[in-house]
């Protein structure tokens, strides 16, 4: 047994070594704003009468912003559908608007939420006319808006020889891009939820057609964003952005925890609860592994319990797995990570000898900024992002880590970027080291927040996307008390002009 753990350890270091050398062996699937996403549907089969799409459409904007009842983003959908169905009429009256239909319930009795900062509806493009939206940069702004944290309902129509005919309503979710940050070109298509249809699953993925050369599919009324959702494609008319109020402020907040599979046997499922301790706003939690997530929310949502199932790939011994999470909270950075654990199918292996499987610790850390008073009064102020990094060892095995850990903080245009406090706290018996902290103007996608710091040799061969700021060598042991460290960097990170 010792010869074989010894070569199972040489073929474990042979193999983070062509994960070094191979970057791009991580999984990376195409641009979700929430998944699995909230999709309010139509009775099937679906009514010719039934004019509700736009309501439906509302309710997952409203639901992706955190309103509803329901231990799922489906269920607080379904929740705020009920109150349209209640006042509309279950099929939609005649017809109507996905802003109006927001405006209507955003001031009714059903929003008990009067602190949540998504109460903006935003129309783009032609509202009455049955026309194309001539953005040439249209689907990039979709795609843009929802990595903004905003919610975006699409309102499309189908050419005929004399104009637009007919109309529908559907809610984007993301694109074919792998990019969690700002696009710089349009995506070449568009994924979403549809009230009359769950053709494939839940989400629809439909490609975009060229806008110089509209609708390949039959006759079009000029240039505009046709995709291929039926023969004529249909045109995107107008698009409706949830987004934050006047004056109201959100910050986002990224917690990833990378865990090694020390088991002999494959994993077939992963299991965490990840959470903060304000009312979480709009959420997105993945792993850089295939694999199909089921989330439960806590009430108050403050806490996500989440089971992936990875039996179409379980993950073999001796493997890094990376689980991510974004939160959008109305105020305060906070995350903390519970329970982390892989379990294994229970047909036993005929070949298989167990190893003991690492205790993983539970870690809970927020970082604090303070607030600049008159900040209002400096010109073009920007907010920005401290990124941070630590690594959790097991004293009994102190070869390499049990955790990885990265995180973003965001502060607001009138926060201080010089100075921020840092505390962490977890399970006893553990030990932190390898504390680092930098800064960024801009919000950095996974890949780049694992890069930063990094030697060009060490990132693919990119440029280095950033240089840690503060390095600490002490080590801390983890403790239910927690650590706090403070963050001076007076006079290094001056507030840039920006937008804010």
């Amino acid at each position: 047994m010792k010869q074989k753990t010894q070569l199972l350890l040489v073929f474990c270091a042979l193999l983070m070594s062509v994960l070094v050398i191979l970057p791009n062996c991580t999984y990376a699937p195409p641009y979700m704003k929430m998944n699995p996403p909230a999709d309010s549907n139509k009775p099937l089969p679906v009514p010719a009468s039934d004019n509700s799409c736009y309501l439906h459409t509302a309710a997952n904007l409203l639901a992706a912003a955190g309103y509803g009842t329901g231990t799922t983003v489906q269920l607080r959908a379904d929740d705020i559908w009920a109150d349209f169905s209640n006042a509309y009429g279950p099929n939609g009256g005649t017809g109507g608007w996905i802003d109006a239909a927001l405006q209507w319930w955003l001031g009714s009795t059903n929003n008990t939420w009067s602190t949540n900062p998504y109460t903006l509806p935003t129309v783009v493009g032609n509202k009455p006319q049955k026309i194309p939206w001539a953005d040439a940069n249209g689907a990039q702004r979709i795609a843009n808006e929802l990595r903004s944290c905003n919610m975006v309902g699409l309102s499309i129509s189908w050419p005929t020889v004399q104009g637009g005919a007919g109309g529908h309503a559907i809610t984007s979710w993301g694109d074919t891009s792998t990019s969690v940050t700002a696009l710089t070109t349009n995506p070449a298509g568009v994924r979403v939820t549809d009230s009359d249809t769950n053709s494939g699953g839940n989400v629809q993925a439909y490609t975009y057609d060229a806008y110089t050369s509209p609708n390949p599919g039959g006759v079009n009324i000029g240039n505009g964003w046709y995709f291929n959702y039926s023969t004529p494609h249909p045109f995107i008319k107008h698009i409706c952005i949830l987004g934050l109020g006047s004056g109201k402020n959100s910050v986002m907040v990224t917690g990833s925890y990378k865990i090694h599979q020390a088991n002999e046997q494959q994993a077939s499922d992963l299991h965490y609860r990840v959470g903060t301790d304000v009312d979480i706003l709009t959420y997105k939690t993945w792993l850089d592994w295939e694999g199909t997530p089921t989330i439960t929310e806590s009430q108050p949502r403050r806490e996500l319990t989440v089971d992936w199932n990875l039996s179409q790939k379980p993950v073999p011994y001796c493997t890094w797995v990376t689980i991510n999470t974004e939160f959008v909270e109305p105020s305060w950075n906070y995350i903390s990570y519970k329970d982390v654990h892989f379990t294994y199918p229970v047909t036993p292996i005929p070949s298989y000898h167990p190893v003991a499987v690492p205790v993983l610790p539970d870690l809970t850390w927020n970082m604090e900024t303070p607030f600049i008073e008159h900040a209002e009064k400096i010109p073009n102020v920007t907010g920005g992002y401290v990124i941070g990094n630590f690594d959790v060892y097991n004293p009994e095995k102190p070869s390499e880590p049990a955790v990885r850990y990265r995180f973003v903080h965001q502060y607001l245009y009138n926060q201080s970027p010089e100075f921020h406090t840092f505390m962490l706290r977890g399970t006893p018996g553990f030990e932190v080291k390898n504390l680092s902290f930098g800064h960024s103007y801009g919000y950095p996608s996974i890949k780049e927040l694992w890069d930063f710091g990094k030697p060009p040799t060490m990132a693919a061969n990119l440029p280095p996307t950033g240089t840690w700021m503060t390095q600490i060598e002490k080590t801390y042991p983890l403790s239910e008390e927690g650590m706090k460290i403070d963050i001076d960097w007076k006079g290094r990170l001056p507030y840039p002009e920006g937008d804010r």
